[in-house]
């Protein structure tokens, strides 16, 4: 854990899940009939997006570029589980952030080419590979020592406390234009971070999503 809180730390400095079921309110207007606005059951997505965020002990904030994607289930007109995933890759480590969530959505299911608003909450944890070698070091007895390469690998389960906000509309039956913003609180013994990752995605359904009749 220490180790990938670190790498978070790292991002920060150069650039399971949890739901509930919604019911309508007794004595509440009835909601429209289901058809045209049912939710698909899966949606998956591909973003663009950023990690922006600061560290206590350091001034200033520094971002870094990472493209991810997303995939939800519906469990029905309100509430879905989401995982949602964002690489940094250099040339001999791979860094990936995850995300476990609910998403909740304000209205229900946007009405056809309306603009659908949500809330998510969750956790974050993420797992890392670093690579190095091979390498050779000669000792003070002149005896050269040769290491091979190696791999070493890390894992975070989903426990940095995660919210955030977004907003989606449909484009047509089976595209949609999603946007969101997601801050992540990040603790250790000696330092205190928090990471904003704002991302724009294109989410495809299983399914379709409603559309205005022509």
């Amino acid at each position: 854990m220490t180790r990938f809180t670190l790498t978070v730390a790292a991002v920060l400095l150069l650039a399971s899940v949890s739901a509930a079921g919604g019911q309508t309110p007794a004595g509440a207007p009835a909601q429209p009939p289901a058809g045209p606005l049912l939710v698909p059951r899966v949606d998956l997505g591909g973003s663009l997006g950023l990690g922006v965020g600061w560290v206590s002990d350091e001034p200033g904030a520094a971002a870094v570029f990472l493209p991810g994607g997303r995939v939800g289930v519906a469990l029905n007109r309100r509430w879905a589980l989401e995982g949602v995933f964002d690489v940094m890759a250099g040339d001999n480590d791979l860094a990936v952030i995850y995300r476990a969530q609910a998403r909740w959505l304000f209205r229900g299911a946007a009405a056809p080419g309306g603009l659908q608003p949500h809330l998510t909450f969750g956790g974050t944890g993420g797992f890392e590979r670093d690579t190095w070698g091979p390498f050779e070091w000669r000792d003070a007895g002149g005896v050269v020592h040769r290491e091979p390469r190696q791999s070493d690998w890390s894992f975070m389960p989903p426990i940095l406390p995660t919210i955030g906000i977004g907003v989606q509309k449909a484009l047509g039956a089976h595209c949609a234009l999603r946007a969101d913003l997601a801050a992540i609180v990040v603790p250790a013994d000696d330092f205190v971070g928090g990471l904003l990752m704002p991302s724009v995605s294109l989410s495809i359904p299983i399914g379709r999503y409603p559309v205005r009749s022509r």
